[in-house]
Protein backbone atom coordinates (compact mmCIF):
# COMPACT_ATOMS: atom_id res chain seq x y z
CA UNK A 1 0.00 0.00 0.00
CA UNK A 2 3.04 2.24 0.74
CA UNK A 3 4.34 1.52 -2.70
CA UNK A 4 1.12 2.82 -4.36
CA UNK A 5 1.22 5.70 -2.28
CA UNK A 6 4.32 6.65 -3.13
CA UNK A 7 3.80 6.02 -6.80
CA UNK A 8 0.89 8.37 -6.83
CA UNK A 9 3.10 10.77 -4.84
CA UNK A 10 5.34 10.63 -7.29
CA UNK A 11 2.87 11.07 -10.11
CA UNK A 12 1.91 14.33 -8.91
CA UNK A 13 5.26 15.66 -8.10
CA UNK A 14 5.89 14.86 -11.83
CA UNK A 15 3.00 16.41 -13.15
CA UNK A 16 3.57 19.69 -11.52
CA UNK A 17 1.39 22.45 -11.89
CA UNK A 18 1.63 22.82 -15.88
CA UNK A 19 -1.26 22.56 -17.67
CA UNK A 20 -0.34 20.12 -20.40
CA UNK A 21 1.72 17.18 -19.79
CA UNK A 22 4.72 16.24 -21.76
CA UNK A 23 5.38 13.13 -23.94
CA UNK A 24 7.75 12.10 -21.32
CA UNK A 25 5.36 12.74 -18.75
CA UNK A 26 2.59 11.05 -20.39
CA UNK A 27 5.07 7.87 -21.19
CA UNK A 28 6.03 8.08 -17.16
CA UNK A 29 2.15 8.27 -16.81
CA UNK A 30 1.71 4.93 -18.20
CA UNK A 31 4.65 3.01 -17.00
CA UNK A 32 3.20 4.28 -13.57
CA UNK A 33 -0.20 2.94 -14.40
CA UNK A 34 1.98 -0.58 -15.86
CA UNK A 35 3.51 -0.82 -12.45
CA UNK A 36 0.67 0.18 -10.03
CA UNK A 37 -1.70 -3.08 -12.17
CA UNK A 38 1.31 -5.29 -11.84
CA UNK A 39 1.25 -4.18 -7.85
CA UNK A 40 -2.60 -4.89 -7.53
CA UNK A 41 -2.08 -8.56 -9.02
CA UNK A 42 0.82 -9.11 -6.49
CA UNK A 43 -1.67 -8.39 -4.45
CA UNK A 44 -4.36 -10.48 -5.18
CA UNK A 45 -1.83 -13.76 -5.78
CA UNK A 46 -0.53 -12.84 -2.02
CA UNK A 47 -3.93 -12.74 -0.36
CA UNK A 48 -5.03 -15.75 -2.81
CA UNK A 49 -1.80 -17.56 -1.52
CA UNK A 50 -2.45 -16.50 2.39
CA UNK A 51 -6.09 -17.81 2.13
CA UNK A 52 -4.69 -21.22 1.02
CA UNK A 53 -2.13 -21.39 3.60
CA UNK A 54 -4.84 -20.47 6.22
CA UNK A 55 -6.84 -23.03 4.98
CA UNK A 56 -4.32 -25.30 5.38
CA UNK A 57 -3.06 -24.44 8.95
CA UNK A 58 -7.00 -24.81 9.99
CA UNK A 59 -6.90 -28.85 8.66
CA UNK A 60 -3.96 -29.30 10.03
CA UNK A 61 -5.00 -27.43 13.66
CA UNK A 62 -8.38 -29.64 13.33
CA UNK A 63 -6.28 -32.91 12.60
CA UNK A 64 -4.53 -32.23 15.30
CA UNK A 65 -7.09 -31.75 17.92
CA UNK A 66 -8.63 -34.29 16.54
CA UNK A 67 -5.99 -36.59 17.38
CA UNK A 68 -5.27 -35.13 21.06
CA UNK A 69 -8.32 -35.98 21.72
CA UNK A 70 -7.93 -40.04 20.86
CA UNK A 71 -4.97 -39.79 22.53
CA UNK A 72 -6.81 -38.66 25.72
CA UNK A 73 -9.45 -41.25 24.51
CA UNK A 74 -6.90 -43.97 24.56
CA UNK A 75 -5.20 -42.82 27.83
CA UNK A 76 -8.82 -42.88 29.89
CA UNK A 77 -9.26 -46.60 28.45
CA UNK A 78 -5.50 -48.01 29.78
CA UNK A 79 -6.33 -46.56 33.52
Amino acid sequence: MKKLMMVFLALGLLAGCTRYASKEQLDELNSKKQEVATLKTEITQTQEKKATLEAQRDALKAEIDKLEAKIQELEAKLK
